[in-house]
């Protein structure tokens, strides 16, 4: 049995922070997936391996009980479990185990991990152990029993919504399309549609459980849940920061200076908004209530940031206007105010 080095395969260091793993994780998981890499074989063990290297950097109980062990040896060097016994290895001679889903050694071991990961932690996918696991297993060491029902995993997906969707609340259909390991060891896409009700208080990555929805669970144990992020798509007119809204507001130079009512759009319905005399480009109009729904009942605000517009097409007669505007304010300059 090879060494499996982890951090290399994750290509962080040692001291790599969870933040750092989880991030370096993503990276590498989206280059080699195998939707992107079809056919390739490579890739798809790199992916495997990435999977498992994960599976015990992210839990800080697995990865203890790796690094214990893990600084003595480098990527690929022989590896037993057993040699270790007298080091306080829990897991000495766990290589020696029948697997009670077919007994011997060229059966399916339980994590769908490599034998070195089941060397280590006895197919302890996720934390999870088996009730009454704690005892040891037939002819092993502690460890879960491989045959007991396991849980599937979580699967996650983004639900990308409208800002008009998130105010009211909708009630959505998606469909995902994931690759299912069949029974002979193939590989097929699989599309599902979903019924999603979204709230009206929800929120730019707010998550939405589907309870077993996710991925098929093993040995009679239940499906895993579907994992949906909410996300709003990006509006033409709107900012979103939490429930506040920030928009724009045109307005012409003689509704700046003399002051006016304008209608404004909001999420649920037309209003007028009072436009101040001598207001000037970037001055802010903030409208309490007008932003998104919050779980008390009230509502975010909605600030509008004034905006002058001059028309592109001036006449010869609005050209001479302004030029008699000029000359009345010819001691008068916009940059000494």
């Amino acid at each position: 049995m090879e060494f499996q080095d982890y951090y290399k395969t994750l290509e962080v260091e040692r001291t790599a922070t969870p933040v750092e793993i989880k991030k370096s994780y993503r990276r590498l998981s989206k280059k080699y997936h195998p939707d992107v890499n079809v056919g390739s074989k490579t890739a798809e063990d790199k992916f495997k391996q990435l999977g498992e290297a994960y599976e015990v950097l992210k839990d800080p109980e697995k990865r203890r009980r790796y690094d214990q062990l893990g600084g003595r040896y480098g990527q690929g060097q022989p590896f037993d479990p057993g040699s270790h016994a007298g080091a306080g290895n829990p897991y000495a001679g766990w290589q020696n185990v029948e697997w009670a889903t077919g007994g011997g050694r060229g059966a399916q071991p339980p994590s769908g991990f490599s034998d070195f990961f089941d060397a280590f932690f006895g197919g302890d996918v996720g934390g999870a152990r088996g009730r009454g696991g704690r005892g040891p297993t037939p002819g092993g060491p502690r460890g879960r029993d491989p045959s007991r029902p396991r849980v599937g995993e979580n699967h996650e997906a983004e639900l990308k919504i409208s800002l008009e969707d998130a105010f009211t609340g909708v009630t959505t259909t998606i469909a995902l399309e994931h690759t299912l390991t069949t029974a002979d060891g193939g590989r097929r896409r699989e599309q599902k549609h979903f019924n999603v009700k979204v709230p009206a208080n929800a929120r730019d990555g707010m998550k939405i459980r589907l309870k077993g929805q996710g991925l098929p669970g093993h040995n009679g144990g239940a499906d895993g849940d579907l994992l949906l992020t909410v996300r709003f798509k990006a509006h033409p007119r709107f900012a979103v920061d939490g429930a506040d809204l920030t928009a724009r507001l045109p307005i012409a130079p003689w509704e700046a200076a003399l002051g006016a009512k304008v209608p404004f759009s909001t999420l649920d319905g037309e209003v007028k908004l009072t436009v101040p005399a001598n207001s000037s480009a970037g001055g802010k109009l903030r409208l309490k209530g007008k932003g998104l729904p919050l779980k008390d009942g009230e509502r975010g605000a909605l600030t509008v940031e004034m905006q002058v517009v001059l028309p592109a097409d001036l006449s010869d007669e609005e050209r001479t206007l302004l030029e008699q505007w000029q000359s009345l304010r010819a001691s008068w300059s916009p940059r000494s105010t």
